[in-house]
């Protein structure tokens, strides 16, 4: 394993020394493929596009970064910014310098990469949807559809190695973990989408899911501390071995991720089965001309809500249990407010706007 980090050091360098000029594009990169987009701006754009497939996408998202979990604890991973620096390798030769960013210091282990993981799956769902749209228009498959399905495709690639370079740039990830987690997401997205229950979960499923979810972490991280393994290790590497403290955040941290997409999964069964839901669904504004109209107003406000609701709610990151507890209940408000609270609001208003020009 040495001789592989070893590489992977040398591909950073490479990157930091060759791409310097590309600082911010990879930055960028980094955080706009966080997992949280997904919920805060991918799911509600999808949602008023295709509501069964943005269901899809927030069940392959949470159990896809669930399983990357798992697999972290289970992989104990190396992070490139602190292996570097404890490593014996290197021997009496000087070991390499590789420089750290704000998006470096992240508190979990490193195999496989997330962000590779999550934008793997992400938009392989994403990209797989819009390929089965345009080929059930076009009935079948002729020159166009085959430009569209290469087209598609060579964006996802795209995609995928950017954000392999930007994970590999910032010393977050290791080459190989960065590899292994699109292939990962690639699998988990397409095993989660021959599943057709989920279009059909009840509330009930939603809550036993999300609760099976939890406990089985929770579960397997009581297991192996009874036997003198810390799972949190990692974080305790983080503190020290990044250069500044204020880099390193909570809510990297492996617990947090694990309450965040547990609270989204439940906040979706909670939205789809509100009483809102169902009387915004049986709306007039859901239906032809005035849908599309409809549509923009509901993602409008949905997306200036959660932006307001994002930057106005931060749990205090040295709390403990009241951070995972507050992080669960704002994940489960996002997709609750996408799928029913704004809705409803705007059918509302503009039932009333209605009422008053008659």
């Amino acid at each position: 394993m040495d001789l592989l980090h070893s590489s992977g050091v040398s591909s950073i360098c490479y990157l930091q020394t060759h791409f310097s000029h590309s600082q911010g594009y990879f930055l960028s990169v980094s955080m706009a493929m966080d997992l949280r987009n997904a919920f805060y701006l991918l799911f509600p754009i999808w949602f008023q596009v295709q509501q069964a497939e943005a269901i899809k996408l927030v069940w392959v998202a949470v159990l896809g970064d669930w399983v990357n979990l798992m697999l972290k604890w289970l992989l104990f991973g190396e992070r490139p910014y602190w292996w570097v620096q404890e490593t014996g390798y290197y021997g009496n030769t000087s070991q390499p310098m590789i420089k750290q960013f704000p998006l470096t210091c992240e508190t979990g282990p490193g195999s496989p990469s997330g962000h590779a993981m999550g934008a793997a799956a992400i938009y392989y769902t994403i990209m797989s949807s819009l390929l089965a749209t345009v080929l059930k228009k076009e009935g079948h498959v002729n020159l166009s559809s085959r430009c569209v399905r290469v087209s598609l495709w060579t964006l996802f690639w795209c995609v995928q190695v950017c954000v392999c370079l930007s994970r590999v740039f910032v010393a977050a990830h290791f080459p190989h973990q960065v590899i292994t987690g699109v292939v990962i997401g690639i699998l988990v997205a397409e095993s989660v989408s021959r599943n057709q229950k989920m279009y059909k979960a009840g509330l009930c499923s939603y809550l036993l899911t999300s609760l099976l979810l939890l406990s089985l972490a929770l579960l397997l991280y009581l297991c192996l501390r009874l036997v003198g393994v810390d799972l949190l290790w990692s974080v305790e590497k983080a503190h020290s071995w990044c250069q500044r403290a204020e880099w390193v955040s909570m809510d990297t941290s492996p617990l947090a991720s694990l309450f965040r997409n547990t609270g989204t999964l439940l906040g979706l069964g909670l939205g789809l089965h509100s009483p809102l839901h169902a009387l915004t669904n049986r709306g007039v504004f859901a239906k032809r001309t005035e849908g599309a109209i409809y549509r923009v107003i509901c993602l409008s406000a949905t997306l200036v809500l959660l932006q307001l609701f994002d930057s106005a709610f931060r749990p205090p990151v040295h709390s403990g249990a009241l951070f995972y507890l507050l992080s669960f209940c704002k994940s489960a408000t996002i997709p609750l407010a996408t799928v029913a609270i704004v809705p409803y609001c705007v059918t509302t208003a503009l039932g009333c706007k209605r009422e008053k020009v008659l």
